[in-house]
């Protein structure tokens, strides 16, 4: 393939991609909120997980805006890391591959990717917590838990770690031919 054709490619991909990152960081907080405000009203498939904890399957307006500051957790640790991946496909619209700016968007990318996996992991207590605060003295839950989600994450902000330190070789390695006579 044709350099210039491919580097214009990613610089057309780069530029989708740092518009639907965008996007997606900007739905985040008004879905999550608009979830937990139509909350009882959503048909049951959408509620059974956070109604099974309650003692009512509706929870009381405070209880929903608890559940909401709960889901922003992870919610915002989320926003964080589609940013950071925003920089990032910015960078490639500007057909910046191997530079030091590319080399702290993966390693600020893969930082953002590992605080997503901590909150998720504080969203299951925080979740059970907000969901049974309205429930009767010695009703109360506090479920702890580690899924395959937070696996998944902690192995993609390894994966871009090790990517940052690749980027960073190929960048220093793209440095040293561009001196050498």
């Amino acid at each position: 393939m044709d350099p210039k054709t491919n580097l214009e490619s990613i610089s057309r991909l780069g530029r989708l991609l740092e518009t639907v990152c965008l996007v997606a960081a900007l739905v985040v907080a008004p879905l999550t909120a608009l979830y937990w405000a139509a909350f009882n009203v959503l048909p049951a498939d959408l509620t059974r997980e956070a109604a099974a904890l309650a003692v009512s399957p509706e929870l009381p307006g405070w209880v929903r805006v608890l559940c909401f500051a709960a889901a922003m957790v992870p919610g915002g640790a989320l926003m964080l890391a589609l940013l950071r991946l925003r920089r990032l496909f910015g960078l490639y619209k500007e057909g910046s591959i191997f530079s030091l700016a590319n080399v702290l968007a993966f390693r600020d990318l893969a930082r953002a990717l590992w605080i997503w996996a901590v909150c998720s992991v504080l969203a299951t207590p925080l979740h059970s917590m907000a969901v049974t605060a309205a429930n009767p003295p010695g009703r109360h839950m506090l479920n702890l838990g580690v899924g395959t989600t937070e696996l998944e994450l902690v192995f993609l902000a390894s994966l871009a770690l090790v990517m940052a330190r690749v980027m960073d070789e190929a960048r220093r390695l793209d440095e040293e031919a561009a001196l050498t006579v």
